[in-house]
């Protein structure tokens, strides 16, 4: 059982867009982002409010074929069906409907062309920053990615109407350091038997992460933590790993399918493990600091070399002593599809790859797929 039932989520969404309300009109800018390699706190020194956009769904996965071929990927068609819905039927507890502004990364090709998107139809001003796709930290590669940043601080300060106050970023990369770290140390406790912490906590513990206020976060995360202590453990279930494509905040049931009879003890996910795994350096140039923290964040499929991953996913296998692998990837999400088979050879665990969509007609017949990954285990 969860700690963070996904109402209280949605209790800390309701009470953080009306906080976000009162922002706006008193002139503050709300930036939305959909990477985790969109630097939020560059974001924050122009004098805006980050927001990440993962809200997912069905209903705005097919609303959002208006805009985008059937064949895009689900995250690029809900997210344009969410801009939609937010907008046509006037939706007040809506993120995206309080959105001034986009920056986003051109993580793979859909993800380049989505801001496109959102501003061709939706009128919203987008920032695309360039995140070269080699991966490896070569002088040029960097030097050019801090020109990125540099372009991306002027650009949101001209727009939000705020000094760029260079001073201020090294006490808002403390800021998100600080929230990083209570994540590890939460996560951290998954290496026991019987975790008491499950994917669906960390998964929400990291939506929260990123719409809500920096210390507003650190009360709930030590609240968590003391739940977390209390809670007896039952060390007789299988202990799995999630990877694969993004998993939005209203397409959870496959996490939750899974751990009515397994333990999720850690992932490969951008909204999980992978947005906490990594602290910037606070030391010297807070610029040049950035730019090595997200140029080398912990990789995504889509940047080449990418063996990194692999390697990320045979540590966390050995630390947190894992079973077997359950791997979902998203429809016409090739950089995560292709790796699949690779994957599978080199990780050396049972795995289970699933592909689909948004949809719900085709639950029970993975749910018993997944039943039967597990009395295999």
């Amino acid at each position: 059982m969860a700690l963070i039932p996904r109402e209280r989520v949605e209790e800390f969404r309701v009470e953080r867009i009306a906080e976000l309300q009162d922002f706006r009109r008193a002139g503050i800018k709300v930036i939305g982002y959909f990477s985790y390699y969109a630097p939020v706190e560059i974001i924050r020194v122009a004098g805006a409010i980050p927001v990440r956009l993962m809200r997912g769904g069905y209903d705005a996965e097919v609303r959002g074929e208006r805009y985008l071929r059937s064949d895009a990927c689900p995250v690029c068609l809900s997210t344009m069906g969410n801009f939609d819905m937010a907008r046509s039927e006037r939706a007040a507890d809506s993120l995206y409907a309080l959105v001034d502004a986009i920056v986003g990364v051109n993580t793979c090709d859909l993800l380049h062309r989505l801001p496109e998107s959102i501003h061709r139809y939706f009128n919203l001003p987008v920032f695309e920053l360039y995140m070269p796709r080699t991966s490896e930290p070569l002088p040029h590669r960097l030097t050019e990615f801090k020109r990125q940043l540099e372009w991306l601080a002027a650009e949101l300060a001209a727009f939000t109407g705020q000094e760029f106050e260079r001073e201020r970023l090294t006490p808002e990369v403390r800021s998100s350091n600080h929230v990083r770290g209570l994540l590890r140390t939460l996560d951290d406790r998954r290496k026991h038997d019987g975790p008491a912490l499950t994917e669906s906590d960390v998964l929400n513990l990291v939506t929260l992460a990123t719409i809500l206020d920096g210390k507003r976060f650190a009360q709930f995360a030590a609240d968590v933590e003391l739940k977390a202590g209390s809670r007896p453990r039952s060390s007789n279930r299988s202990r799995l790993m999630l990877g694969g494509s993004e998993v939005a905040e209203q397409d959870r049931w496959l996490v939750e399918t899974i751990e009515q009879k397994a333990d999720i003890v850690t992932d490969l996910l951008s909204e999980g493990t992978r947005w906490f795994a990594d602290d910037c350096n606070t030391e010297g140039d807070a610029m040049d600091n950035l730019t090595n923290f997200y140029f080398t964040r912990s990789p995504c499929m889509t940047r080449r070399p990418n063996d990194e991953v692999y390697a990320n996913a045979q540590r966390r296998v050995e630390e947190f002593r894992v079973h077997g692998l359950v791997y979902k990837t998203l429809l016409y999400c090739d950089p995560w599809n292709f790796e699949a088979v690779r994957l599978r050879k080199e990780i050396g665990i049972p795995m289970l790859h699933i592909d689909g969509n948004y949809s719900t007609e085709n639950r029970e017949q993975l749910r018993t797929r997944v039943e039967a990954f597990l009395e295999n285990l």
